[in-house]
């Protein structure tokens, strides 16, 4: 299980997150504690308890528990739709960084490349020099010496190389079989990790009982398509990935949904519009001041904006919400974009 402490959105300063094991102890101390039995579900929600206890989850143990309270095995029955959306945080957190660390480990491989044609072409150019002052005579030419000193640091050169590209390709394959092994549905979105649509499904239809009601922000890259069209599509995936990346540092403890193509839905429960609106505004901030660029030939491709919209839903079905925060963001896309329009 891979584990992601801010992910939960209520990081802590000074406090770190436990090991694994130091979590399963404690999970089997909680479930001591509460006297409940150490069942499938019991561990599973402890353990999440242990480890994520600022988010929905710990919040709500919390609450239960004021006061002293032990839970009850029918609070474990009524927490366990929370136990599992913290589980699927933890694999869809876990894909995302195998996929980072591949994409890395593709970039390391270019390099190495890269490397090894900069070896040969300054060896051609070494010995052609060589050749060239033994062809007109000059005095002091280094005799075949030089060229069998060229050659050695040459071998030793490409021999780090190849080892340095098995490693990495041992590394590759690991990693691939990883991730083969991970769960795979429709419930993630491949390309950027958070949730799809059809996986939001059950967040979705909840919200309307949401007692301290929810708030909905749309958004969108302002010129997905232009770059799209001027850079191709792995650019525009990449400018996507990126995207995401700022929604997960800025709204940390909401719900990131990709609605579909450029179109993201954040849903943060039980908060004020006045955090959201901040969470946005600094994704919006975060999007603007990054600097991407191209892999191969690290050309800047320019500022990346986004626009977003978003609305309150108190007791009213997500849909309804949506669409009010959708009229907002297509306001904020007018023109150059690069504009959060919020109302109640």
């Amino acid at each position: 299980m891979i584990m992601d402490w801010e992910s939960d959105g209520q990081s802590r300063a000074g406090i770190d997150p436990p090991g694994l094991f130091d979590a399963s102890r404690e999970a089997l101390l909680f479930l001591d504690r509460h006297f409940l039995s150490r069942s499938t579900n019991g561990y599973a929600l402890a353990l999440q308890a242990v480890l994520h206890p600022y988010g929905a989850l710990g919040q709500e143990v919390a609450r239960r528990s004021d006061g002293g309270v032990r839970l009850t095995e029918g609070d474990v029955q009524e927490l366990m739709p929370l136990v599992r959306e913290h589980e699927m945080r933890d694999v869809r957190m876990g894909r995302g960084e195998m996929e980072r660390e591949l994409g890395a480990q593709a970039e390391q491989l270019e390099t190495l490349t890269l490397d090894a044609r900069a070896i040969t072409s300054r060896f051609t150019t070494d010995v052609a020099a060589l050749s060239h002052a033994h062809r007109a005579g000059y005095d002091a030419v280094p005799d075949s010496g030089a060229i069998a000193l060229l050659l050695e640091q040459l071998i030793a050169r490409i021999s780090k190389t190849e080892k340095d590209l098995a490693d990495l390709a041992d590394n590759i394959a690991t990693l691939r079989t990883r991730m083969e092994h991970m769960p795979q549905d429709d419930d993630i979105d491949p390309l950027t990790g958070v949730m799809s649509r059809t996986g939001a499904r059950a967040l979705v239809e909840g919200l309307a009982s949401e007692s301290h009601g929810y708030v909905v922000a749309t958004c969108s890259l302002d010129d997905l398509e232009g770059i799209n069209e001027r850079y191709g599509r792995s650019v525009a995936d990449n400018v996507l990935r990126a995207f995401v990346a700022t929604l997960r540092q800025a709204c940390e403890g909401a719900e990131i949904i990709r609605w579909q193509g450029n179109l993201f839905v954040v849903i943060l429960r039980g908060r004020p519009m006045s955090t959201a609106a901040l969470m946005m505004e600094d994704a919006r901030a975060g999007m603007q001041a990054r600097t991407l660029r191209l892999r191969g030939s690290g050309e800047p491709i320019g500022v990346v904006t986004m626009s977003g919209g978003l609305a309150v839903g108190i007791g009213v079905p997500m849909e309804e919400t949506f669409h009010r925060a959708e009229s907002l963001r297509m306001i904020a896309g007018e023109g150059i974009g690069n504009r959060i329009v919020s109302r109640a």
